[in-house]
C-alpha cells in the first residue's frame, strides 16, 4: 500500500512529549496549510502518542480530535509539545501544541479508545443519509473510465492545493440539488488506501459552501463544478472531467473561509476496513453575518458511518485575506 501522506508527515518522536512532524508543499494553499493537513499532523501525534508512552492503557486509537485554529500554520516543520491531561482507563485526554519558529499555531485536543474492546452497550439505528442518495458507484467502471449511470468524476489541477492532483472526486449526475448540502465520492490514486489521518485530510476537501450557496461561480463553487463535469460528461462518456485553478483566479474570488476549529469523532479503526472510496455528505444549517457552520458526514464503501466532522467558519470578503498584491493568501477553505 503507498503511504505517500505518512511519508509527506514525516513524523519523529524526539522524547515522551515532543514530536516532529513534516509537511508537502502539496498542502499549500499559497504560503498556508490547509487546515486538514494541519489537522493530519496533530492526529498522527495523537495516534502515535497513544501507542508509545501510553502504550500501557492499551488504547491505540484516536477517538475524538478537536483542533483550534489560533494562527495560519506555513509550509515548514513543526513541533507538537504533547500534555497528559487524564491518564485512565477507558479512555485518556491530552492536549497537544503545534509550533512553528517559537510561535504556537494551533492547540488541539484528543482522546484515546480502543475500537477492538466494547465498553457498554450497543444498538441497532437505521441508517442512510437523507435526502437520499442516487444508487453507489460502480467503482470499477470509474475506475476504467467508463461511464457511471449515477455519478460523474473529476480532479483538480493547479496551484491551489495540489494535492487534489492525487483525488477523484465523483458528484451526482443530477447536481447538487438540495441547497445546503454537497455529496460526493472521492479516492486518493491508487494503491493508496484511506487511514485515520487520510480522513483528516477529509475534514478540510470539500467544495466551498459559501460560494455554491451563494451561486458565486467561483473556482469553489460545487454548482459550477457540477456544469463543467456535466460538459464533459455529454462530450465523452466516462472522462474524468480535469479542473484547473490558480491562485490568482481563487483572489478574484467574492469571499474567503476561514476555519476557526474543526471537531472530528472517529468511529472504527480504519486498517481494518482497507478502503479505496469514501462518501462525504457536507450539510450547513446557517450562513449568517459571515458565520457559518459544516457538518461532515464520512462513511465507508457501504455508506457505514466512519466519522463525523463539524467545523466553525468565517466568511470574509476577499480582500480582507489577501496581501495588497492580490496573489498570496494567507488562508483558503475548499
Amino acid at each position: 500500500m503507498s503511504a505517500t501522506l505518512k511519508d509527506q508527515i514525516a513524523l519523529q518522536q524526539h522524547d515522551s512529549h515532543t514530536y516532529k512532524v513534516g509537511y508537502s508543499n502539496e498542502w499549500a494553499l499559497g504560503p498556508i496549510l490547509l487546515g486538514g493537513c494541519v489537522a493530519s499532523l496533530l492526529y498522527s501525534v495523537a495516534q502515535a502518542h497513544f501507542t508509545t508512552t501510553l502504550l500501557a492503557q492499551r488504547q491505540p486509537d484516536v477517538h475524538t480530535l478537536h483542533v483550534a485554529f489560533l494562527r495560519p500554520c506555513t509550509a515548514q516543520e513543526s513541533t507538537v509539545k504533547v500534555v497528559d491531561l487524564k491518564v485512565g482507563k477507558g479512555s485518556s485526554s491530552i492536549q497537544l501544541h503545534l509550533i512553528q519558529r517559537g510561535e504556537t499555531k494551533c492547540t488541539a485536543f484528543a482522546t484515546s479508545t480502543d475500537f477492538a474492546a466494547a465498553l457498554g452497550p450497543s444498538a441497532n439505528i437505521p441508517g442512510g443519509v437523507l435526502p437520499a442518495l442516487p444508487p453507489t458507484p460502480n467503482f470499477r467502471r470509474v475506475e476504467a473510465l467508463e461511464p457511471d449511470a449515477n455519478w460523474l468524476p473529476s480532479k483538480t489541477v493547479g496551484g491551489v492545493l495540489p494535492l487534489l492532483k492525487r483525488m477523484t472526486f465523483l458528484y451526482p449526475v443530477n447536481g447538487q440539488t438540495t441547497d445546503g448540502i454537497i455529496d460526493y465520492w472521492c479516492a486518493f490514486d491508487r494503491p493508496e488506501k484511506f487511514v485515520g489521518i487520510h480522513l483528516a485530510v477529509l475534514s478540510d476537501v470539500a467544495p466551498s459552501m459559501s460560494d455554491t450557496l451563494l451561486r458565486t461561480g467561483g473556482v469553489f463553487d460545487a454548482h459550477k463544478i457540477y456544469k463543467l463535469k456535466k460538459e464533459t460528461a455529454e462530450k465523452t462518456p466516462g472522462a474524468t472531467t480535469i479542473l484547473r485553478n490558480s491562485l490568482e483566479e481563487a483572489a478574484k474570488g467574492q469571499f474567503w473561509n476561514t476555519t476557526l476549529s474543526i471537531d472530528m469523532q472517529f468511529k472504527c479503526r480504519l486498517p481494518e476496513k482497507d478502503m479505496a472510496w469514501t462518501f462525504t455528505r457536507v450539510r450547513t444549517r446557517m450562513l449568517q453575518g459571515g458565520r457559518m457552520d459544516l457538518d461532515l458526514t464520512i462513511c465507508d464503501e457501504e455508506q457505514t458511518l466512519i466519522c463525523l466532522v463539524r467545523q466553525v467558519m468565517l466568511v470574509l470578503e476577499t480582500e480582507r485575506r489577501f496581501k495588497k498584491d492580490r496573489k498570496q493568501p494567507t488562508s483558503q477553505k475548499l
